[in-house]
């Protein structure tokens, strides 16, 4: 995993001190004390952690009877409105999980407080992924206390999320203090992180045998110490809610989300006139299907049963079409041979033609019975035909007469 860079800041004194650290929690570049403008290079390639003075920065705990988180914070201000100089409102708040006394850890900072350090760290392309309080990043727990001496101000850290800085001469006096504290459990261990400069004579004085002291010394600056343990302050990283950081891919959708929005519109609109030419087509298409059915029964009434009248229709037309070849029996064929005598007599007007069973059935018109007669008689002088008078009517202005052809001796 990349390195982090963290970045140590006081905004009272204008000072930064940083370093990169692994995964491991280990420096691995040399600590640097300057302008926040020399970290711009290191903050622009790694994601950036930022330590904050604690004077900034209310740490507190909250006993309250609600397990909703939304509804959790917006209790906190009004739990801590005795404890706090200023107006809650103007109040930043986060919150930690709840430990098993149902007590809830808490971080405050004045909400132009921590803005005017946001704008700070942006006027040097600095943009931290997280912000924490200092104190809390040392290895304080119930069982073990965390004292950081660090010149004039003193870091003193009694829980995992417990933790203040005070004035160094008040020190031995807070933790003497802490001590007595019924309500606080005591301590097996203490921390006290020092420089060859400090003298912790009056804290040692002040803390009881029974419970081990352990003096760690350290050079430079106390980022050496808080690199190690900033990982357990990460539950009240300042950075949630109103000022959690906007990802990249946050901010490259708002910038297309109008176009997006736009593109989805369209598509919706697309999709709509799609689905209504596909039910126009459908609906075209039933009226169409409903036709070829009729079509179909007209043309050939004998067939009962249709399940595909396209396909049903063409098989009739192919049985049609070898009329052609002479097939005995076949309408065109049958046709074919009555064709001469047929066109003879001018007299007589063809009406409609019937085929089924291999035989024909031609109605016909005339002026005079005569002529139906002879045209009949015509038929069977074919050779290859037989033909005989089913029917005949006669009115005032023409005789009406049916024909039945077929093949000779069929």
């Amino acid at each position: 995993m990349a390195d982090t860079l963290l970045l140590h800041f006081n905004p009272a004194l204008n000072a930064a001190t940083w370093a990169l650290v692994n995964d491991s929690g280990e420096l691995t570049s040399m600590l640097t004390q300057g302008e926040l403008s020399q970290a711009t290079a290191l903050a622009s390639s790694h994601r950036c952690v930022v330590l904050l003075d604690n004077t900034l920065v209310h740490i507190n705990s909250v006993q309250l009877p609600v397990s909703n988180r939304q509804k959790l914070l917006r209790a906190i201000p009004y739990a801590l409105e005795d404890q706090l100089a200023d107006d809650v409102e103007e109040f930043h708040f986060v919150a930690g999980k709840a430990d098993a006394n149902n007590s809830t850890p808490v971080a405050g900072i004045r909400k132009d407080t921590l803005q005017s350090v946001l704008d700070t760290l942006a006027a040097h392309a600095i943009k931290p992924d997280t912000i924490l309080p200092d104190a809390l990043c040392l290895a304080g727990t119930t069982q073990q206390w965390a004292i950081l001496l660090n010149k004039n101000v003193a870091d003193i850290q009694i829980s995992a999320f417990n933790g203040a800085e005070y004035d160094r001469e008040l020190a031995s006096l807070i933790i003497e203090t802490s001590l007595q504290n019924d309500t606080l459990p005591t301590p097996e261990k203490i921390l006290l992180f020092c420089t060859e400069e400090d003298n912790p004579e009056d804290i040692r004085k002040v803390i009881p045998d029974d419970i081990e002291l352990v003096q760690i010394k350290y050079n430079q600056h106390p980022l050496v110490v808080y690199c190690g343990q900033y990982k357990n302050a990460m539950p009240l990283n300042l950075l949630q809610g109103d000022f959690k950081p906007k990802s990249k891919t946050t901010v490259q959708w708002k910038r297309w989300r109008l176009a997006a929005s736009l593109a989805a519109f369209w598509l919706v609109l697309n999709l709509s006139v799609t689905a209504y030419q596909y039910q126009q087509l459908d609906a075209s298409n039933n009226e169409m299907q409903t036709e070829i059915i009729k079509l179909y029964k007209s043309s050939f009434p004998e067939s009962r049963k249709i399940v595909n009248p396209r396909v049903q229709m063409e098989q009739k037309l192919n049985q049609l079409k070898t009329g052609v070849s002479g097939e005995a029996g076949s309408l065109l064929g049958i046709l074919a041979d009555a064709a001469s005598a047929l066109s003879k007599d001018t007299n007589i007007t063809l009406q409609s033609i019937d085929y089924r069973n291999n035989r024909v059935d031609i109605n016909l018109t005339s002026n005079n019975l005569g002529a139906i007669q002879t045209l009949n008689n015509n038929l069977n002088q074919v050779g290859t035909l037989k033909s005989e008078i089913i029917s005949s009517t006669s009115d005032k202005n023409a005789v009406k007469g049916s024909l039945r052809l077929q093949k000779a001796g069929a």
